[in-house]
C-alpha cells in the first residue's frame, strides 16, 4: 500500500506539472505603462499568449524607482503564476541604492532569462540647438543651469550624472516615474536631455519629436547602426548598459523555472518578435536560469564603481 501511495503521489505531480498553467498568470511590470518595459512586456506575452493556454494578466505596479511591484512580486506565492520583468536596477542596483529595501534583489528571486541589454540614447528636445553631445554640452554651459529627467536612481539617472560630472554642467534631476512620464516635458522642452532606453527613445526620434544624438552602448546596437556612441562622440570610457530579465519568486519549483525560461526563450526569438525588436532598438539574447544568475550578481559590483563615481543618491 506504502508503494502504491508513493507512485499516485508521483502520477499526481507529473500531472500537476503538465497540467500547468491551469490558470493565467500574472505578469508584473514595476513601472508604469508606456514606458520600454511595459512595451516588451506586451510584445512577449502576445506571443506567449498561443503556449500559456489560460492567458497572461499584465499588472503595472510602477513607483519607487520600480521597488514597490519588485517588492510585490518577490513577495507572490512561489507556484509559476506571477511573474516578474525586472531590470538592472529593480533586480540589481536598487540593492546599492535602498539599504532598507523590502525585498533583496537576489535572494528573493528565481531568474528565468535574460531578455536583453538596454543601452539608452541621450536625446534631447527639437527646440534646442545641438546635433551632437558635445554641441549639447556647449550650449547647456551657455545657460543658467539646465534640467533633465530621470527615474532617480536609474541607470538614465547615473549616465547623466555621467555627462554632468565629465563635462562640468550645471544640471539638475527632474524626476519621473518612468520614461512615458517624461516624455511630454522632454518633448515640449521643459527638461533639456534626457538618457532613455533604446526601446523608448528611438521611436519618438524616428518619429521626429525628439533629437536623439549618441547612444551609450560599448559598441552600435544593431538596432541603431546610424547612431553614434557616446565614446565615438567625445566621451572617453562612457559606457552605461543595462539589462532586462525575467524573474520568478524564489523558491518556485525548477520544473516550472525551467519550463517558464524555455517558453520565455522561445518566444524571445520569435521571427516576428525580432522584426518588432529590431524596431523597438532593443536587442534579445536570451540565457539559461544560471547564466542569468550569474550576470545577475556580477554586475553588482559594476554598479556600486559606477554609482560611487557618479556620487547618485537617493534621497
Amino acid at each position: 500500500m506504502a508503494v502504491l501511495g508513493v507512485l499516485f503521489a508521483h502520477c499526481a505531480s507529473v500531472a500537476a506539472q503538465e497540467a500547468y498553467p491551469a490558470r493565467p498568470i500574472r505578469w508584473i511590470v514595476p513601472f508604469p505603462p508606456g514606458g520600454p518595459t511595459d512595451t516588451l512586456s506586451r510584445i512577449l506575452a502576445a506571443r506567449l499568449g498561443d503556449v500559456w493556454k489560460p492567458g497572461i494578466v499584465i499588472e503595472n505596479k510602477g513607483g519607487a524607482a520600480g521597488a514597490i511591484g519588485t517588492d510585490f512580486a518577490a513577495k507572490a506565492a512561489p507556484d509559476g503564476y506571477t511573474i516578474q520583468l525586472g531590470t538592472q536596477s529593480t533586480n540589481g542596483s536598487n540593492k546599492i541604492f535602498y539599504p532598507n529595501l523590502p525585498y533583496d534583489p537576489i535572494a528573493d528571486f528565481e531568474p528565468l532569462t535574460l531578455l536583453g541589454t538596454a543601452c539608452m540614447a541621450l536625446v534631447i528636445p527639437n527646440s534646442i540647438p545641438a546635433s551632437t553631445p558635445r554641441e549639447l554640452v556647449e550650449w547647456i554651459k551657455t545657460q543658467d543651469g539646465v534640467g533633465y529627467a530621470a527615474a532617480t536612481g536609474s541607470s538614465q539617472h547615473i549616465a547623466a550624472e555621467l555627462m554632468v560630472k565629465r563635462a562640468g554642467l550645471k544640471a539638475t534631476l527632474i524626476p519621473y516615474r518612468g520614461s512615458a512620464q517624461a516624455q511630454p516635458d522632454l518633448i515640449a522642452g521643459r527638461v533639456a536631455f534626457m538618457f532613455d532606453n533604446l526601446p523608448s527613445a528611438l521611436p519618438q526620434a524616428r518619429a521626429g519629436k525628439v533629437k536623439a544624438l549618441a547612444q551609450t552602448c560599448a559598441s552600435r546596437s544593431p538596432s541603431a547602426p546610424d547612431l553614434p556612441t557616446m565614446v565615438e562622440a567625445g566621451f572617453a570610457d562612457f559606457v552605461v548598459d543595462g539589462w532586462y530579465g525575467m524573474f520568478a519568486p524564489a523558491k518556485t519549483p525548477k520544473p516550472i523555472v525551467d519550463k517558464l525560461s524555455a517558453d520565455i526563450n522561445k518566444a524571445l526569438k520569435d521571427p516576428e518578435s525580432l522584426e518588432k525588436w529590431k524596431t523597438l532598438g532593443f536587442d534579445p539574447i536570451g540565457s539559461t536560469p544560471a547564466d542569468f544568475a550569474k550576470r545577475q550578481k556580477d554586475d553588482l559590483a559594476y554598479w556600486k564603481q559606477m554609482i560611487e563615481y557618479t556620487g547618485v543618491k537617493v534621497e
